[in-house]
């Protein structure tokens, strides 16, 4: 019967030490609607849907050279409805182009791709331009 006591008693005492555990890792949680979130929403990126967005993006690539003033190609988003090319700047900024705008100096947009764009020189000369910083003339 000493026995049973005892195996009873270590029983007992581990099921009240576990309980106490549960209840400080509970009490340890962050609540997030208490932590402070950022006010600026850091999925967004600096891609903008403004009217001015051809000039700003002109601006900030002056500085690089070749087709596209030193921005390059860092992604495509391809829908049932639209074409969008995400170009990045020298300095890190993102932009968005649709098909048929015109990127910088004369360089116009004319197709997206999933891998690459097609783009058109101020000499109606037509590229392909791959996310590698590949730019190949199309012959023809």
């Amino acid at each position: 019967m000493n026995i049973n006591k005892k195996l009873l008693l270590i029983i007992f005492t581990l099921f009240i030490f576990s309980n106490l555990t549960i209840l400080k890792a509970d009490e340890e949680k962050i609540n997030l609607d208490d932590e402070e979130l950022p006010a600026i929403d850091p999925f967004q990126g600096n891609t903008s849907a403004s009217s001015g967005q051809n000039e700003q993006a002109s601006d900030n690539s002056i500085t690089g050279g070749g087709l596209l003033n030193g921005m390059r190609l860092v992604g495509t988003i391809i829908s049932k409805n639209k074409k969008i090319a995400i170009l990045s700047s020298p300095g890190g900024s993102a932009f968005k182009y649709e098909e048929n705008d015109k990127i910088a100096n004369g360089t116009i947009l004319i197709e997206v791709f999933n891998e690459y764009l097609i783009v058109e020189d101020e000499n109606n000369q037509l590229f392909q331009v791959y996310m590698n910083n590949v730019e190949k003339m199309i012959e023809g």
